[in-house]
């Protein structure tokens, strides 16, 4: 005998009904990040290739243990605040806040204050070139005070190290074309935000050959965050605050696996 109307509906429409409500819950967050290629954090320039690079991956297993997806928009590193603030993205890593957060949810602190503890660290970090170290390491401030360091066009930072009394200059798409700058004496410094302190020594080993080195000491210790649209957290708030607590927890531990694996595939 076959089965009754109500028994099929009982049969198929309730794994339908679970199948729906699954995907309901599933998130998405459109996560805008740099169009410049930056190896091993980011690989490419205007596309997102198949191995995007070592921070892309890490925001991938993130999202992935709230039960979300990343979305990857590339845009000029200029314009990527502005566009998680007006909505055009969810999401962005950043390591400087904006003086108004109205637009803007990031993790903060019982006394209101951006948490370290939710991000990742972020190190900035000064070359020079090899004849100057003794002297800007002496004093790195007072050295680079009047002096014209540079900075990728468009970093948060930026603003900090004018008001530092440096003279910047953000005209390079790159770190790889400031050390340039630096080895023709075009600049005085470079200052390079990064996870680890020696991320970029094998690179300087290798393309300058002993020309150009990096102070010990970071210039500035701050955090990255995943700084998100006010909108889209009030939308996501536990899936955005779960986020938040495992990149602090876990973020640096599996980045520096992400990195390594990067470095032995070059």
């Amino acid at each position: 005998m076959p089965p009754s109307i109500p028994e099929l509906l009982r049969t198929t429409a309730l794994p339908l009904l679970l199948m729906l409500a699954a995907g309901a819950d599933a998130c998405s967050i459109r996560l805008g990040y740099t169009t410049q290629h930056a190896p091993p954090y980011y690989l490419g320039s205007e596309t997102v290739p198949k191995a995007p690079g070592a921070m892309v991956e890490l925001l991938q297993e993130m999202a992935a243990k709230s039960g979300c997806t990343i979305e990857p928009l590339r845009l000029p590193t200029a314009r990527l605040l502005g566009a998680v603030s007006g909505g055009r993205i969810d999401a962005v890593v950043m390591t400087t806040p904006p003086a108004d957060l109205q637009q803007i949810a990031l993790p903060l602190d019982s006394r209101g204050k951006p948490d370290p503890s939710r991000g990742l660290p972020q190190f900035t970090m000064i070359y020079v070139r090899t004849a100057d170290r003794a002297a800007a390491s002496r004093d790195t401030a007072a050295y680079l005070r009047g002096r014209r360091v540079g900075v990728t066009h468009g970093v948060s930072f930026a603003a900090e190290l004018r008001e530092a009394g440096m003279e910047i200059d953000d005209g390079a798409a790159n770190a790889r074309r400031n050390f340039d700058k630096l080895r023709l004496s075009r600049i005085d410094a470079v200052a390079v935000s990064l996870n680890t302190p020696g991320d970029m020594d094998d690179l300087l080993a290798r393309e300058f050959g002993g020309q150009l080195v990096r102070l010990d000491r970071p210039f500035r210790t701050r955090a990255l965050w995943l700084m998100v649209n006010r909108t889209y957290y009030n939308a996501n708030k536990p899936a955005v605050e779960n986020m938040w607590t495992w990149l602090g927890d876990n973020g640096s531990k599996r980045l520096h696996v992400l990195l390594r694996k990067y470095d032995a595939a070059r």
